[in-house]
């Protein structure tokens, strides 16, 4: 795991740590540094010293702007350590891609194609909006088609957010994230964000219940990696009564309610998911509990018990 020193004027850097956290979790090979007006750059090339020398391994260095004061101090650092890199243009897309390892270069490039006007009718991704929603060509009818078993199902009510678009679609290396929900499908504002945020390079197919099962079912998305979004055990257990397979499901996040109760830092269950979930665990369901890939997977039955 490569180690990164993040260094900017003011408290930007460890804003941006804060708020890469915020998606990633806990990211002890960051640390951020704030260059403040009563320092001068000796004291924060000291600094930076002194951070680096704190890692088991010196770290790349990314700084705000190209010229000022931290990018200054972390070349005079390079100075004496030439195995150090040095970049500018510090922010949250960048450090993301990076502490995901994504290599720079790579990384950069990322941040570059996120710098675009958002909206639905903006030429926001290369990706045209008709293709990346185009359902697959029909499979050859004459072809024997088993039904499919879905392997990478989440219940998360932000559905499409950073934790979706960045850490799970590069470590499930998606192809496709089906968000299923009879109420979805029915909301053209909320169809219309979906389509905005779902991440450059990967399809995006909005169903019903109903729809997403006679789907999978048929075998349409074989040979594709999948991600099943919804916002509640509900709808899952409308797709199991229609006969999809659902080995293991990721119960990620659900918000607390006025009649909920906490089991996980961001999972808060009603007594109606509760019974939906005692549902979907006899129908051999393996429910678990994880935010992000870097995390430890948690039994989610174990958790409704507490």
């Amino acid at each position: 795991m490569n180690n990164f020193l993040i260094v900017s004027h003011g408290e930007y850097a460890k804003a941006t740590l804060a708020s890469c956290e915020m998606i990633a979790g806990k990211l002890p090979n960051v640390k951020a540094i704030a260059f403040k007006q009563t320092m001068n750059q000796d004291d924060l090339l000291n600094e930076i010293e002194k951070v680096a020398e704190s890692f088991d391994k010196k770290p790349t260095i990314i700084v705000d702007i190209a010229g000022g004061t931290p990018a200054n101090a972390s070349l005079r650092y390079h100075q004496k350590h030439p195995e150090v890199k040095v970049y500018s243009g510090l922010c949250l897309p960048l450090l993301l891609a990076a502490v995901m390892g994504t290599p720079m270069e790579e990384a950069i490039k990322q941040a570059q194609e996120n710098i675009a006007p958002v909206g639905e009718n903006l030429d926001i991704k290369k990706t045209p909006a008709k293709e990346k929603n185009t359902e697959e060509t029909k499979p050859n009818e004459n072809a024997e088609i088993e039904p499919q078993t879905m392997h990478n199902v989440r219940i998360d009510e932000r559905l499409i957010h950073g934790q979706v678009a960045t850490m799970w679609t590069n470590a499930l290396r998606l192809t496709r994230i089906m968000v299923v929900g009879d109420d979805i499908v029915k909301n053209d504002i909320q169809k219309t964000a979906l389509k905005t945020a779902c991440p450059h390079g990967v399809h995006l197919s909005i169903l019903t219940a109903k729809g997403a099962a006679r789907r999978i079912n048929s075998g349409k998305y074989q040979g594709q990696t999948v991600l099943v979004l919804v916002k509640n055990p509900s709808v899952l257990r409308q797709m199991v009564d229609n006969g999809v397979k659902l080995p293991e499901i990721n119960v990620g996040n659900m918000s607390t309610k006025s009649d909920s109760r906490q089991v996980a830092k961001s999972v808060a269950v009603t007594a109606e998911d509760v019974d939906d979930f005692n549902y979907l665990n006899k129908q051999s369901c393996h429910l678990y509990h994880q935010m992000v890939p870097a995390e430890d997977k948690e039994d989610f039955m174990k958790l409704l018990e507490k």
